[in-house]
């Protein structure tokens, strides 16, 4: 019973590290683009493919071709607000020139830095709850069982 319910704590906790580095490997695939479109033009598909294969962004592996070309909606951890913002940006990008294209970046790339912040805060404050309230209600069910 402790086990158990010490690890829905450590799958809460592990999940809102996922959110957080995904909110950090997104900051660095704007970084890559932004420094790619600036000096190539290198198809936007096979762009965003590249970076996230060659930066090693391995918490972003559920963005494929079809996020880019279709108007699928993208399933992460994050919020449904910031998925929803990840599929548009991910749908308009290609689709204009490349001075509105930096701007959509920029954009996004503010947009992700702030909920990187905000899940940076819950994270901190959260973490030991995560943790603590899965050992301790262990616990808790375990006596009144006894």
């Amino acid at each position: 019973m402790i086990l158990s319910t010490s690890a829905v704590g450590a799958v809460m906790y592990d999940n809102s590290r996922k959110r957080l580095l995904i909110c950090r490997e997104l900051v660095v695939l704007c970084d890559s683009l932004m420094r790619d479109l600036m000096y190539k033009a290198t198809p936007i598909n096979t762009l965003v493919e590249q970076i996230i294969t060659d930066s090693q962004l391995t918490h972003l592996k559920f963005i494929n071709r079809e996020c880019i070309t279709d108007i699928a909606p993208v399933a992460s951890p994050l919020s449904s607000a910031a998925n929803k913002e990840l599929s548009h940006f991910l749908h308009s990008l290609g689709r204009s020139d490349t001075g509105t294209q930096l701007a959509l970046i920029n954009s996004f790339r503010d947009y992700i830095s702030k909920e990187e912040e905000i899940l940076k805060e819950n994270h901190s404050k959260n973490s030991r709850l995560y943790l603590s309230f899965g050992v301790f209600s262990g616990v808790l069910i375990a006596l009144i069982f006894v």
